[in-house]
């Protein structure tokens, strides 16, 4: 081997790469090697700079790995700035403005003098205006870093539509001009969406249609455009004979702060945040905000709309039942650890003859049905976050026993999107109610789970006569009196005593999520939020219940919470203080 080296070598003339292989041949009858040389110096050659090339790549990996990684960071950082920034400018505007307020409603109570009195009437709009706008610019931010809660819960399009327009009425009052909402009749009523946010696009159309229009109408027309087996898809046309716009207008309309001539500006001013923020909204629904109009002739806005119909397979509520039917032998665990919401469910169930066994977490639940065994209850209402063990904990302990594979259980939570609820389906319970609880899909889901053998013949629930006087007005913005008063079984007189009991206790909220966001307890900051939540929604305060969805998220994905803590604590403050004056305190 040494001499054929060699020999190669000399051959050669100096370095020489060579791949041999050897094999046993036979040569005139004798044993004898065979080898076969081939010259490789080529291939060695490319195979380095194969190796140069691989690594070299390798390094460029890692150099941009690493610049990626520090954008990444910077970006983060960035973020985390203009969320400090935009809550520390909010809370320095928001503080002396809603003490400005709070002082101009006192003084208006007081005020005898006309002229004194419109000069206050005019400073409480402006203030309440330049408060929307910073909510406005705070929700855009939220839409725009995709952090802005969409809910998907049960809600009436037609009581939405109600609703905006007794908000938004006085305005076009003011200008002379004539208002109408309408919604064709084969447009569903029940759907599944964001109704405050869907309200909030509808009056920012409709108030930007008011502001642009100084004679004649604004009309809000609902049409059906398809319907398939579990869906909707709307088109809600808002249309005025304002002063129209020119193609160049329309084409920057959807910008925040967007202007139309210097002349129009003076007079009507800009569109301030509200389209952006509508367009991004209706975007985030799977929606589209387009726009015809001609200078002189007025506008057309369209808000497309696809939506799930309430009841429809796959959706979070039964559907609909015209009468409730009475269960008078029912047995009903009610597990649930909420004052408020024991007592709503608790009248809603005596109302249809079921008098409910309660626990007040996953273990009493636990402990109580080992105790009595899987025939002592026909249906487990079930909360999911509690203290001690939660109903998700509880439901598994539960279908390990055996002879409880049949018992149903159904979870009760502010929870209510579409993968909570295949959570909850797959760890065993049998169904999923959200919360705040809709009194004809929680009368339907008893239909659904309870006994046939025990429902009496469907008959009217006792209703109350209505009272002399409201309980609050109607068109207070955020709050839904008649659906909160329906769940208290039209029991007013109790939903006055929660609403004082909201005033008492909800400013505790901020600063205990503050204490256990402090100690580092993400965990029990959202907890807390979500229980407010649950809370809130039961009240009939939508906005709040909105509010306190995006804080939860926000804590649950570890982004900061402190621009939604501080939104949330001032609309608290707020909606206290309007309840306060309704209930006359």
């Amino acid at each position: 081997m040494a001499r054929l080296a060699m020999t190669c070598l000399t051959l050669a003339g100096g370095d020489f790469a060579a791949e041999s292989t050897a094999s046993h041949v036979e040569f005139k009858g004798r044993p004898a090697v065979m080898w076969v040389t081939r010259p490789i110096a080529e291939r060695k050659h490319i195979d380095w700079e194969l190796g140069e090339q691989h690594a070299r790549l390798e390094r460029l990996v890692l150099e941009r790995t690493a610049e990626l990684r520090q954008a990444l960071a910077d970006a983060r950082l960035s973020d985390l700035a203009k969320d400090a920034f935009l809550a520390n400018v909010s809370h320095e505007l928001r503080t002396p403005l809603s003490g400005m307020i709070g002082l101009v409603d006192l003084a208006l109570k007081h005020c005898r003098d006309a002229v004194l009195r419109e000069h206050l009437e005019k400073m409480a709009r402006t203030g309440k205006h330049l408060s929307r706008i910073i909510d406005d610019l705070l929700d855009l931010s939220k839409v725009v870093a995709g952090r802005m809660v969409l809910e998907a819960i049960p809600f009436s399009l037609r009581e939405t539509l109600l609703h905006a327009q007794e908000v938004i009425a006085h305005k076009a009052d003011a200008k002379g001009l004539r208002l109408r909402f309408r919604a064709d009749n084969d447009v569903p009523d029940a759907l599944l969406g964001d109704p405050v946010r869907i309200e909030q696009i509808l009056l920012n159309l409709v108030g930007n249609a008011i502001k642009f229009t100084a004679s004649g109408r604004v009309d809000l027309h609902v049409s059906l455009t398809t319907r398939g087996g579990d869906h909707a898809r709307l088109a809600i046309n808002v249309e005025d004979t304002g002063i129209g716009m020119t193609t160049e207008e329309i084409s920057g309309l959807f910008q925040p702060f967007a202007q139309a001539n210097a002349a129009t500006t003076r007079h009507y001013g800009g569109t301030g945040l509200g389209l952006a923020l509508s367009q991004r909204l209706a975007e985030a629904m799977g929606g589209h905000i387009s726009v015809r109009s001609r200078k002189g002739n007025g506008s057309v806005f369209t808000f497309g709309l696809r939506l799930p119909l309430a009841g429809a397979p796959g959706s979070t509520a039964p559907a609909p039942v015209a009468t409730p039917t009475h269960h008078d032998q029912a047995r009903v665990l009610l597990v649930e650890d909420d004052p408020l919401n024991v007592e709503i469910v608790t009248e809603m169930l005596q109302a249809v003859g079921i008098y409910p066994c309660l626990a007040g977490n996953g273990h009493e639940a636990v402990s109580l049905l080992s105790e009595q065994g899987p025939a002592a209850f026909d249906l487990v209402l079930m909360d999911v976050q509690m203290p001690v063990m939660d109903g998700h904990a509880a439901t598994r302990v539960i279908r390990s026993w055996p002879g409880f594979a049949a018992l149903p259980i159904v979870a009760m939570t502010a929870h209510v999107m579409e993968h909570e609820r295949q959570a909850s389906i797959a760890i065993g319970m049998n169904d999923h109610l959200g919360k705040p609880i809709d009194g004809a899909s929680f009368y339907a889901l008893l239909d659904t789970w309870l006994p046939r053998g025990k429902a009496a013949a469907s008959m009217p629930v006792a209703e109350r006569p209505p009272p002399e006087q409201p309980v609050a007005p109607q068109s207070l913005h955020g709050l839904d009196v008649a659906a909160a008063i329906e769940r208290f079984a039209g029991n007013e007189q109790r939903y006055r005593y929660w609403l004082g009991r909201f005033v008492e206790e909800s400013p505790t909220l901020a600063p205990e999520v503050r204490r256990a966001l402090a100690a580092g307890d993400d965990q029990q900051a959202a907890a807390l939020v979500h229980s407010f939540k649950g809370g809130a929604g039961t009240l009939g305060l939508n906005a709040l219940y909105a509010l306190a969805a995006e804080l939860e998220a926000e804590i649950r994905g570890g982004r900061s919470a402190v621009p939604g803590l501080r939104q949330l604590e001032r609309a608290i403050d707020e909606t206290r203080r309007e309840i306060n004056g309704m209930l006359g305190a």
